[in-house]
Order: structure tokens, then C-alpha cells, then sequence
């Protein structure tokens, strides 16, 4: 009896102790996600993702948080694919390689030269949201959450390449994609795949001689220290897909499903509203570093590689390559 009168005085004072010195022993989080990005790490894509956690946390009075992980920290975009469906991570941030693997089918947007705007490229997915929503289901175990949007991807190199005839034995670096290989290939230039993580030292050591990405991208990257020209293709106008994995979020209480829901939403709308404004002052930055920004025909661009464009249409399903001759201008196949 001494003794468990003896603890129950030293909890005693211990809880008295905090009180006086103001230390909140805050509880345990109910629920962890852990947020799996191949991105540069503290990215504006890594940014956006902890501003979702903030707010989820503050929604659920810190029952569920986020725990975010950059610049490939637990693996390649590849990687993070099969790490979501097995549930070993519960939130991915995707780019192309996940359009390009699970909905090969469907990926339009992922033919360099089609789509003009996000506007479209989005307003093509959206179309066809229940196919895609219940393949992402079936085959990856994830629900796709919403879509962080990316400027339109350029074309850097350490020279002017001002149309397609100067790509001619270009090393250029692209995703490991079947249609940025086919069409970038077409035009002359030398694909070679490399990981996000590893194309800084590709560029500085001459592996590669160029790259493409949205200038958001690549300037937080600092890829302007080893490449002078911006070339402004903007040859894709795509987005990041945010998605979460089956299992977890339908764990989650209906509650938390809805502050999930509301919370990703708010934080990419933040980042998607603002997205045209960062690009700008970001180019400003570039050229008063001494960055050269080259305006192109993009027409010319698109007619060069046609042939590879077609060709990588013709690959996908109907009502993928129907979308694609409609962006073209071309009649739709019988």
C-alpha cells in the first residue's frame, strides 16, 4: 500500500510540475500518413503537401497527420507506385511515370506537342474520370485525391536550340515514358532516361546535355547552374496526382474522410491559383541571373514531330487517340 500510495504522490507531482511549467504532453496521433514525393526536396510540390498536413492536423485537432518525405527519400516515382498499392506508404505525389504505368491506356497529355493548355489537359481527364478512377482502384489500390498543377514543361540546354533541327545528337534527359522517347527521339535528340534525384549531376558532368520541365521545377532544382538556355516549347501542360491508398482511407472515420477530402482540396487550390504568378517572378530571377529565355514556333515544333505524335496516338485507346487527333485537328479514325 506505501508503494502505490508512494507513485501515486510522484504522478501527482509530476503532472503538477508541468502544469507550473507550462509543458503540454500532447497525445499521439490517431492516424499517420506517410507522403511519399519523388520531387526536388523542398519543392513548392513538397510545400503544397505539408500545407495539406497543417490543415488536416488542425481539422482533426491533430488525430491524423502527415509525414512527408522529398527528393525521392523513399524511392522513385516507379518505386512510390508499388509502395502504395502494397499500403506501405499512404500518400503518393505522382508525375508522369504514373500516368505512363497504370493508365497506358488513357495518357493522352503524356504526347509531347498536343495539348496547348492545363485547361485542356485536365478537361481530357476529367472526362473520363469514372474509367480512370476505378482502374487507379483495381490496379494500384489508391484513390487519386486531386491534381497539383505544373506550368508548362521547356526545354533547357547549355546552348540556343531554337528549332527542332538544332536537337539533331542532342543528349536530352526525359522520363523513362514511351511517348517522351518516341517523340523527342523523332526530332533528333539522344533520350536518355535518369532519375529526377540524379539530373543535376548528369547535366554537370555532360551525361546529358539537356532536359525539359516545368521552370518551377528545374530552377528549384538549380539546374540553371549548369544549363544557360531556356527554350519555351511548352510542348506539355500536365499536373502532379495526389493519391491516397484504399486501405487507409477507408480506415479513417467518415469524419476524417471529410477533412481529408476538404483539407487536400483548400491546399490545392492555394497552389494552383498561384501557380502562373511563382512561374513569372521565377523567369524575372532567371534572366537577371543572366538565364536566356528563347521564344520558339511551336507550330514548327508540332509539325516535326507529327509523324511520332500519330504514331503515339495510335497506341491508345479510341477515345485517347480520338482526343488527341481532335487537339491535331485530325478526323477521328472509323
Amino acid at each position: 500500500m506505501k508503494k502505490i500510495l508512494a507513485l501515486a504522490l510522484v504522478l501527482t507531482m509530476i503532472v503538477a510540475l508541468a502544469a507550473v511549467g507550462g509543458t503540454a504532453y500532447a497525445a499521439a496521433p490517431k492516424y499517420t500518413i506517410t507522403a511519399a514525393l519523388h520531387t526536388t526536396a523542398g519543392g513548392i510540390e513538397e510545400q503544397t503537401v505539408q500545407r495539406f498536413g497543417e490543415l488536416l492536423s488542425e481539422a482533426t485537432n491533430g488525430d491524423v497527420v502527415v509525414e512527408t518525405f522529398g527528393g525521392a527519400a523513399l524511392g522513385t516515382e516507379a518505386e512510390n507506385l508499388t509502395q502504395i498499392k502494397s499500403g506501405e506508404v499512404e500518400f503518393v505525389l505522382f508525375g508522369d511515370v504514373f500516368l505512363s504505368q497504370l493508365l497506358q491506356d488513357y495518357n493522352a497529355t503524356s504526347i509531347p506537342f498536343v495539348f496547348g493548355d492545363i485547361d485542356s489537359a485536365v478537361g481530357y481527364w476529367e472526362s473520363i474520370s469514372d474509367t480512370v478512377n476505378q482502374i487507379c482502384k483495381d490496379d494500384g489500390n489508391m484513390y487519386i485525391v486531386g491534381r497539383q498543377y505544373r506550368a508548362p514543361r521547356q526545354l533547357t540546354a547549355s546552348k540556343a536550340i531554337e528549332t527542332p533541327a538544332d536537337l539533331n545528337g542532342v543528349k536530352l534527359r526525359v522520363p523513362e515514358t514511351t511517348f517522351y522517347l518516341k517523340v523527342w527521339g523523332g526530332l533528333g535528340a539522344i533520350t536518355t532516361p535518369v532519375n529526377w534525384s540524379e539530373v543535376f549531376t548528369a547535366l554537370q558532368t555532360h551525361v546529358v546535355d539537356a532536359q525539359e520541365n516545368p521552370i518551377e521545377t528545374y530552377y528549384a532544382a538549380g539546374l540553371c547552374e549548369v544549363q544557360s538556355h531556356t527554350m519555351l516549347t511548352s510542348h506539355i501542360n500536365t499536373f502532379y496526382t495526389w493519391a491516397v491508398n484504399c486501405d487507409f482511407y477507408d480506415s479513417l472515420p467518415e469524419e476524417y474522410q471529410k477533412a481529408f477530402d476538404e483539407c487536400a482540396a483548400q491546399a490545392l487550390k492555394e497552389c494552383n491559383d498561384g501557380l502562373m504568378e511563382r512561374q513569372d517572378a521565377i523567369v524575372e530571377k532567371m534572366v537577371a541571373e543572366g538565364h536566356t529565355i528563347i521564344e520558339v514556333d511551336k507550330d514548327a515544333w508540332r509539325e516535326a514531330a507529327m509523324d511520332s505524335i500519330i504514331e503515339c496516338a495510335d497506341t491508345l485507346a479510341p477515345i485517347a487517340r480520338d482526343a488527341v487527333y481532335a487537339q491535331l485537328g485530325i478526323e477521328p479514325k472509323a
